[in-house]
């Protein structure tokens, strides 16, 4: 297989180089790693903003389906998908998912977690500002955006970005014996 899509290299406000990257078969083992490690925190830290649904960890079969299943739809413009690397380590992955149907091709969902050890780096940044220009680029027209209400870092980093809240759905989450809702932002491209 070919050398994957390089959507922009710069540096984080650590000093790190980070390459922004469509994955590739090649990513198994790294992207195995990174899921793990949310699945982990999200386990192990009580206080936790991940906005995941895994439950347990996942295995490499698992996770060789699901990238199987991912390549194939950016092949065929269901998603877009960036990957932050670090030295060779997956350290954020941001999809924006386009609308199944005819009415809603024009709309995309997007998903953008990066590892606890690499944010407030300005990497989700950088990978959002990725993630939209391509949007753009293959005529999405609109994108909305899920997370904890309890995130404010998402919420500052999104609304810099364009992005104004469209909703609030009370309750959505029930972590450590508590009830979270989530915010809805959306934006146009």
């Amino acid at each position: 297989m070919g050398k994957p899509r390089v959507f922009g290299r710069f540096i984080a406000h650590n000093r790190t180089r980070v390459v922004l990257r469509e994955p590739e078969s090649e990513d198994l083992e790294g992207l195995l790693a990174f899921v793990n490690e949310l699945v982990t925190e999200k386990k192990e830290d009580k206080n936790s903003q991940l906005f995941t649904g895994f439950e347990s960890r996942f295995d490499r079969r698992q996770e060789s389906k699901w990238l199987r299943e991912l390549l194939a739809r950016i092949r065929d413009g269901g998603v877009l998908c960036v990957l932050a690397e670090v030295d060779g380590e997956i350290v954020g992955n941001g999809e924006i998912v386009r609308g199944e149907y005819a009415e809603t091709r024009h709309h995309g969902r997007l998903a953008l977690t990066i590892d606890e050890t690499h944010r407030g780096l300005g990497i989700g940044r950088e990978m959002l500002k990725a993630l939209l220009t391509e949007a753009g680029r293959v005529g999405l027209k609109t994108v909305h955006v899920e997370f904890l209400s309890t995130n404010k870092s998402a919420l500052r980093a999104y609304r810099k970005t364009g992005f104004k809240k469209v909703g609030t759905i009370p309750k959505k989450v029930y972590r450590n014996g508590t009830f979270v809702d989530s915010l809805i932002m959306a934006r146009d491209l």
